[in-house]
């Protein structure tokens, strides 16, 4: 019985943990990383919304109007989603980043330079694989 009771609370306790957490030198909205870990050393930010304008099935949705009960919706949003994921991830590996997440979700200590910022990086890499490398 006080074997169940400890389980609750700690159980209890884990959902009370707030979203943003201490993370070395960051403090991390860890519900908004899109590559790598809270841990990271070297963390960078991206403007995902800046990012999702330049992906074509992404246009291709917004165009067409879709919403989540047209069937094309949720294979042009699949389709965004992991050109978006791979663009990042490739952007970061190239660069050295360990950690990416939105922009605001990571904030520097007092003195310390803000995370760059690879959200124009992340856009040329969709366009080039999307052929549009204008």
């Amino acid at each position: 019985m006080k074997n169940r009771r400890i389980a609750w609370t700690a159980a209890l306790l884990a959902l009370a943990v707030p979203a943003a957490v201490r993370a070395d030198d960051i403090c991390v909205d860890a519900t908004k990383i899109y590559f790598g870990s809270r841990d990271g050393d070297k963390p960078a930010i991206v403007r995902a919304a800046d990012c999702f304008a330049a992906i074509p099935e992404w246009q291709e949705l917004q165009r067409r109007n879709l919403g989540q009960d047209d069937a094309d919706y949720w294979i042009l949003v699949s389709a965004a989603n992991s050109r978006f994921r791979k663009a990042v991830e490739d952007v970061a590996r190239a660069s050295g980043y360990d950690l990416v997440a939105e922009q605001g979700s990571l904030q520097a200590k007092d003195g310390e330079a803000p995370p760059a910022d690879i959200t124009k990086s992340v856009v040329d890499k969709i366009k080039a694989s999307s052929g549009d490398g204008k």
